[in-house]
Order: C-alpha cells, then structure tokens, then sequence
C-alpha cells in the first residue's frame, strides 16, 4: 500500500501550543487514574478465580481461552454525516458483520483520544480513518504507529481538537501504546455536510475490508462486502 507523506510545514500560535500542553496533560491525568482503575478490576478478577477454585465452582476455561484469544482491536472511527469522512466507520460497521474471528471491532465518533480506551487490553489494534491530504480518492495510506509518529498533515483534525497523530503520541508518552499499532488512512473525496459514501471511496472500503478479512484469518467474503451486507 501506498505510504504518501507531506513536508508541508504548519505555523501554530505559541498560545495554541501552550492550551494543547495543558489539554494534553489533563488527559494523561485521565489515564493514570483509568490504568490504576483496571490494574484494580484485574485483581478483583483473579480474587473471584481463586474464590471459585477454593469452593470447586467449575471455572468456563473453553470461555477464558476464547477471550484471551480477543486480543486484536480494529477501531474505525470518524463522522456519519460528513461524507468521506464516514470511511474508518464503513470498515469497522462490514467487518463486524463478517466476525472475524478473535477480533473486536469498533467504530469511534468521539473524541479521537477515545482510541486509547479503547484499545485498552489489546496487544494489537488496527485504526481506520478517512484522510484528506490531496492524494488519489480512494487511496490507501498504511503506516505501523509504533514505529514512530504519524504524519500530522495526513491525520490532521477534522471536526477534533486534536487529530489520529496526536491521539497516538499522547498514547506513546504515557506508555499507552498497543504491542503493535497500524493506522489506515483511506483518502477521500468529498467531506462535506451528508451521509454516504462517494463510490470511489466506498470501492476502497470494500477492497481495504476484503484485505483485512483475509488477513485476520477469514474467508473470502465474496459478495457479502458490500454495504447492503
């Protein structure tokens, strides 16, 4: 797939910069307190198991071992009523229709630091988004995260305060990262006020679904791709 990054360069106020630092802050605040809040339930876990195994309560390993294996997150994520922008969210909405098998698919309208939730547990995550840097509608940008920054200018904001990139290097300096990272982004067309996507666009989610399908272990979906699907 094709990797297409910009060195155009962006000018920002030192006050803007000054406001994110602070917003950037509260928000790694916000994950402390969430981490401390799973290593919590993750004891209570294993005290309810040991519970169970003193009373000889038969514990559903076949379950346990199936939700162990669910250790794959794929987010899309991105704004119904804005066109193209709508791309990551086609991904994540056909893919749980097909359920791949040990994955957890979901689809992010919020903020875009709401990844961080959730991939939370995940030793892998896959994050699709619909960016508009000026390349070919329809092309497939793919870029493995933990190897270093996103580029900015592809994954800038749209109608967020902060963008894909900066929501994963917040996740980077708190060590929220997954074991592996990799970001799609599907270029659009149209980002304008509506709802659906333009055929090239929607081409390109359906091959990118097809790809992601294979690759995660399935079958050829074959015609069940489509949006009717």
């Amino acid at each position: 797939m094709r990797h297409f990054i910009h060195g155009t360069r962006h000018y920002i106020d030192p006050q803007f910069l000054h406001e994110e630092r602070r917003w950037l802050e509260h928000e790694r605040d916000v994950l402390q307190v969430m981490e401390r809040h799973r290593e919590h339930l993750v004891r209570d876990i294993e005290a309810a198991r040991s519970l169970a195994r003193r009373a000889h309560i038969p514990i559903d390993q076949g379950q346990l071992e199936r939700e162990k294996r669910k250790l794959l997150a794929l987010i899309g994520i991105g704004d119904h009523f804005r066109r193209d922008d709508a791309a990551g969210l086609e991904v994540a909405r056909l893919l749980r229709l097909a359920a791949p098998p040990g994955v957890t698919v979901l689809e992010q309208e919020g903020e875009p630091t709401s990844l961080l939730e959730a991939w939370s547990g995940a030793t892998e995550a896959l994050v699709i988004d619909g960016v508009d840097s000026g390349a070919e509608p329809g092309t497939l940008h793919r870029f493995e995260a933990t190897d270093g920054p996103l580029p900015t200018e592809l994954f800038r904001p749209s109608t967020h305060d902060l963008g894909v990139a900066e929501a994963v290097e917040l996740a980077r300096e708190v060590g929220h990262l997954p074991h592996r990272l990799a970001v799609y982004g599907i270029e659009g067309e149209s980002f304008e006020d509506g709802e659906g996507l333009t055929p090239t666009v929607q081409a390109a989610v359906e091959q990118l679904v097809a790809e992601l399908y294979e690759e995660l272990g399935g079958k050829d979906l074959g015609a069940g791709a489509g949006p009717g699907a």
